[in-house]
């Protein structure tokens, strides 16, 4: 059982690795550096109010 899970193990990498290879070389202008900086940037400030959110519900659940 433990092989089997080896095997996909690698064959998902493979697929993911495979998968993201097609996509670069179909969308190269999707990896520039302008688009990476407005995603990164995009993601940070989700990213604060992920936490903003969770730390409001902790505040409230130790209230109550």
């Amino acid at each position: 059982m433990e092989g089997l899970k080896g095997i996909l193990a690698v064959a998902g990498i493979g697929l993911v690795a495979w998968l993201l290879y097609r996509v670069i070389r179909q969308q190269p202008e999707a990896f520039s550096k302008e688009n990476l900086g407005k995603s990164f940037g995009t993601l940070g400030v989700l990213g604060i109010i992920l936490i903003i959110f969770i730390s409001v519900f902790v505040v409230l659940l130790k209230k109550g």
